[in-house]
């Protein structure tokens, strides 16, 4: 695996992680509006049917298991990440690869934490990448 696909693993969990955690939010939403019965309804003697909220609460409930395995799954990518940037002898290099990979910060983020240029940034992110596949 290239170095860069190894690195990038994080950024595409977390990826993942936010358009589930929308949908949970979605769900939930709709849950939400799901009208209660009325109390001027007619009264039946048959078996009870289940709550129209029931499916959503249920729904709800299987997108949070997905979304903590997903989320456990991310820690331990992320903790690979670190670790392997650990090995980096350069702080510089430890430094931006940790900002990106394991923060998730922007481009323009690292270059102000670290008092560059964001071209200087990339340019800086390639030659590790390079040195690192060698």
């Amino acid at each position: 695996m290239a170095a860069k696909e190894f690195l990038s693993r994080a950024l595409k969990l977390d990826q993942l992680i936010n358009s589930k955690l929308e949908e949970l939010n979605q769900c939930r939403n709709l849950a939400e509006s799901i009208n209660g019965s009325r109390f001027d309804e007619c009264v039946s003697h048959s078996a009870p049917e289940e709550a129209s909220y029931a499916k959503w609460v249920e729904r709800i409930v299987e997108k949070e298991k997905e979304l903590d395995a997903e989320i456990d799954r991310l820690v331990a990518v992320k903790m690979e990440i670190s670790d392997f940037i650990g090995k980096i002898n350069n702080p510089q290099w430890q430094c931006l690869l940790r900002n990106r990979y394991v923060l998730g910060k922007t481009w323009a983020e690292i270059a102000e934490e670290m008092g560059y240029s964001i071209r200087n940034v990339l340019r800086l992110h390639k030659k590790i990448l390079e040195n690192l596949e060698n």
